[in-house]
């Protein structure tokens, strides 16, 4: 290796770059150059995000990938700067990434932003990372350093699994996962391994039910709707979204929500759900969950997001928001 500047060596062999003597303030002021650079900003909410992947090669040696967030006018497709900078992962070699060491996180805020759920759970599913990878974000000369696993618990047992190996995992789970001991438990999780089963189009082995029990003993269940194009498909417990406003309009409100697939493992609610249930005001409900080895656990939907983004403000004053009607 030759130096070419500080933190900075290439290899005279194949003429790799080499960035190992990089630090966070040089990663942090870079996602800040990026950010402050780019002109044409996200078409609905005019703000702006840019995460900096660094990732070491099988040699040892450091690089990295940038991404940014963009929108679309239907806002479900959207994508956000940490997933535009994974994907770019997926084109190299597997010899050319062997691990991520790190993600820095830059945004319009005057603070520092967490990444949103999307986020978490793509990253977290990412063969290339561990629970222990490092996720910093900067803004307003404040930095947060946090890990990967306190960012998204509780993630699904098939979480870095292919199909087929989801469709083993679930074989092997299903027998095995602990029962919930209250009655109000019970009837949510067999209500929502029931939804399951409606799942039933092919399109992948896993199929997910969700039921949600209210404090008068009622319930409501949904089942995913798959669709061809993966991300186009319908959340189960999204689909829980009419029942549980309507309920809470009649002052009935939820006690204990399942999400399940048809093996009767119970998962936390997908990144999705698990947004829409904290910024809606369902945090304090009770979800049902099996672990990798089958023990039962209920969090609270809050628990399940620590940390979320809070820069609600910082989002509205550059010109997000429902603006003119």
């Amino acid at each position: 290796l030759s130096r070419l500047a500080h933190g900075l060596w290439e290899c005279g062999e194949c003429g790799l770059v080499d960035e190992r003597g990089f630090d966070d303030d040089h990663w942090v002021r870079q996602a800040h150059r990026v950010r402050d650079e780019r002109v044409r900003r996200p078409s609905q909410s005019k703000f702006r995000v840019v995460a900096v992947v660094v990732y070491e090669r099988g040699d040892g040696t450091v690089s990295h990938v940038i991404g940014h967030n963009d929108e679309a006018a239907c806002l479900k497709n959207s994508i956000c700067a940490e997933r535009a900078a994974f994907v770019q992962l997926c084109m190299l070699p597997q010899s050319a990434c062997s691990r991520v060491t790190a993600v820095y996180i830059a945004s319009d805020a005057a603070e520092p932003i967490t990444p949103g759920a999307l986020c978490r759970e793509f990253m977290m599913s990412s063969p290339l990372t561990s629970t222990d990878t490092r996720i910093v974000m900067e803004g307003g000369g404040r930095r947060l350093d946090l890990r990967l696993a306190g960012l998204y618990p509780h993630a699904s047992p098939y979480i870095r699994l292919t199909a087929e190996e989801q469709a083993a995992a679930g074989r092997r789970l299903g027998p095995a996962v602990r029962p919930f001991p209250a009655a109000h438990e019970q009837q949510a999780w067999e209500g929502a391994v029931a939804a399951a089963q409606r799942d039933a189009r092919p399109l992948h082995a896993i199929g997910y039910g969700a039921c949600v029990v209210f404090e008068d003993g009622s319930d409501a269940r949904a089942w995913q709707w798959k669709a061809l194009e993966y991300s186009c498909s319908l959340d189960a417990v999204c689909l829980l979204a009419p029942a549980l406003a309507a309920r809470r309009d009649g002052g009935v409100e939820p006690r204990v929500l399942c999400l399940a697939d048809q093996h009767g493992v119970c998962h936390a609610p997908h990144a999705t759900a698990r947004a829409i249930l904290v910024e809606h005001g369902y945090g304090d409900v009770r979800v049902l969950v099996h672990d990798s080895d089958g023990h039962a656990h209920t969090p609270t939907a809050a628990e399940l997001l620590p940390t979320a983004p809070t820069a609600f403000d910082a989002f509205l004053a550059c010109g997000g928001g429902a603006g003119e009607a």
